[in-house]
This record gives C-alpha cells, structure tokens and sequence, in this order.
C-alpha cells in the first residue's frame, strides 16, 4: 500500500499559469526591494583608509630591509651597507670580498671573517678630538701583510683590541 498515492499525480501534472504568475510576481517586487534597499557604497568605501595602509607598508618596508641589511632603504644591499656579504651576493664583482681577503689564513680565519663584518665607528678622546674607523673590509686591505703570516695575524689581534677598546661598555 503506497503511503502518499495523489503526490505522484500531483508532482506529474503540468504547474498551473495562476502559480507561475504568482512565482514570477514574487521574484520581480523581491528583487525590486532589494534593489531599493541596497547600499549605495562603492568597493572603494570598504577599502582600508590611508593611515592604515601607510603603516601597513612602512613596517613592511622596513622589516624588509633590515632583513635584508639594506641601511638606505632603497631596495638594494650595496657594498657599504651592513647586509653586504660577497659570498651571497651570487656573481657580482666583489672588490672587496672578505674570503679573498682572508684566503690564505688558515689558523685566524674566524676572526678574520668577524673583524671583515664590523662596521664602522667612531670615538672622541678625552681632549675632545674626535676619532673615525672604517668598516672591517677596509682595514683588511690597509694591512700590509699576506693573509697566513705573524704580522697579518697581529694586525688582526690589534684590529679586534681596537675595537673591543671602544666598543664594549
């Protein structure tokens, strides 16, 4: 015995024009309503204000480049910033590579590489004259002695003593 015998007739019949006008009627005042009732806000509204996004790009900005060592900001590592480094800067002419200026030194190759990446500095004596020191690459290439000898070694101690002097509190 089927349970609901008029549903397959009823489902099986053609719809009436009365119900498609009805259903047609209900779609058109809906839509019209809606399109009534809508906002007038543009994408434009719901974008972010400009502080926001100013911010949003600065703080990208920056941590990008310190990141990256980029002191200047302008999106390139040069050889004078702190993020130089020859040996990932993929086959750029390095005149001032610090494996080129070590190479040779066997037994002080850490503290040849440690003094080649310290910046520059500065000091002012006590007499008030004041003092400036260039970068670790450029004191390398001030030292008149080849990579692996005493006297390259002693001028690496008295650069790292230099440095440490007026470095540390």
């Amino acid at each position: 015995m089927q349970r609901f015998p008029r549903l397959g007739r009823i489902l099986a019949r053609r719809p009436r024009p009365a119900s498609l006008l009805a259903a047609g009627t209900a779609v058109i005042i809906l839509g019209g309503l809606g399109t009534i009732g809508a906002s007038d806000a543009t994408p434009a509204d719901f974008a972010p204000k400009g502080d926001t996004v100013t911010a949003y790009n600065d703080g990208w900005v920056d941590g990008r480049a310190d990141l990256m060592g980029d002191d200047n900001r302008d999106g390139y590592v040069d050889e004078d910033e702190s993020g130089w480094d020859c040996a990932t800067m993929g086959n750029r002419e390095c005149g001032t590579d610090t494996s080129a200026q070590c190479r040779g030194e066997s037994e002080f190759a850490d503290l040849c590489a440690t003094v080649a990446k310290r910046p520059a500095y500065a000091w002012t004596d006590d007499d008030g004259t004041p003092h400036t020191v260039a970068a670790g690459r450029k004191l390398l290439a001030r030292i008149d002695a080849a990579p692996g000898t005493e006297e390259f070694a002693a001028g690496l101690f008295a650069l790292d003593a230099l440095w440490f002097e007026h470095n540390q509190p």
